[in-house]
């Protein structure tokens, strides 16, 4: 698939699926409950925070950063942003033109994305501790995974929603603040921060020494599992900690990367993602003849 298929197969997925996403995302509003003392946790005006055009390995982007002034770890910062109202005719053609030149779209698709009202978000699952400061998070059109490059695309949009998730004794808790209406809302479920298999296979490998890990499949085939909040030496020193368990059977690594058996025929996998300073790893068994 040559580039300019594949970004219009891309692009026109984000147009269809839009209004899923919107969906999707109806547990993420404001109304959902909460007891309010959870609410007050949490003030807005504690995570200040800016968007602006910025240099990431000599490209330009626009970029979301902000500073954690709240007294709780953060795990997760989004804010999506709406059209601001009054944006002009010319102003929106505009931006319709240096889409459809910068992502190769058809005037058929052009018009679909028309249909819609402009949006953007940003969001970042970096581990932000009180009174640090994170940079360079990437905005994206719509709700896709376009990059926002041009500032004056940017400037048509306002704040509508903030999705703010922290560790409050050992559990992460999920608030929303509804720019437009000016409140708070909690989600009633919470989760623990820290998930590790308690099955066979959590106990093949070291437990990554940090605040947030995310579980996903684990039977006993299989555990894998996303820990949050790990430097490139951390990553490497964890590697170590596997290398010093036995698993360096038929090795393959590269920078952020390694995965090897044991002499049992377990094998380990992990990759380092250095946008989120995040760890996904699996372990699996061996397999049963």
């Amino acid at each position: 698939m040559n580039k300019k298929i594949k970004l219009f197969t891309i692009l026109a997925t984000v147009i269809s699926m839009t209004v899923c996403f919107a969906g999707c995302n109806s547990s993420e509003t404001p109304g959902v409950s909460g007891s309010n003392t959870t609410v007050e946790k949490i003030n807005i005006e504690e995570i200040p925070w800016s968007v602006d055009e910025g240099i990431v390995d000599g490209d330009r982007f626009v970029l979301l950063s902000y500073t954690n002034n709240t007294q709780y770890t953060i795990t997760n910062f989004k804010l999506t942003f709406k059209e601001k109202t009054g944006v002009t005719t010319e102003e929106k053609d505009t931006f319709y033109s240096d889409v459809q030149q910068n992502f190769e779209m058809s005037d058929e698709d052009i018009e679909d994305l028309k249909s819609q009202t402009i949006s953007m978000y940003a969001e970042t699952n970096k581990i932000v501790e009180p009174g640090e400061s994170i940079s360079n998070v990437y905005c994206y059109y719509y709700s896709g995974f376009f990059y926002l490059k041009n500032i004056n695309h940017y400037n048509l949009v306002e704040p509508d929603i903030a999705t703010i998730k922290y560790i409050d004794e050992d559990r992460i808790y999920t608030i929303y603040y509804d720019y437009a209406s000016k409140k708070y809302s909690a989600e009633s479920e919470t989760e623990i921060a820290y998930q590790w298999s308690q099955g066979n296979l959590g106990s093949k490998i070291p437990k990554p020494d940090v605040k947030v890990v995310e579980s996903g499949r684990d039977d006993e085939t299989i555990f894998m599992f996303d820990a949050y909040g790990l430097s490139l030496d951390q990553f490497n020193a964890y590697v170590d900690e596997c290398k010093g368990l036995g698993y360096t059977v038929d090795p393959g690594s590269f920078e952020g990367f390694y995965s090897a058996d044991n002499a049992e025929g377990y094998n380990v996998y992990l990759y380092y993602n250095e946008d989120d300073y995040s760890m996904s790893g699996t372990i699996k068994a061996p397999e049963v003849e």
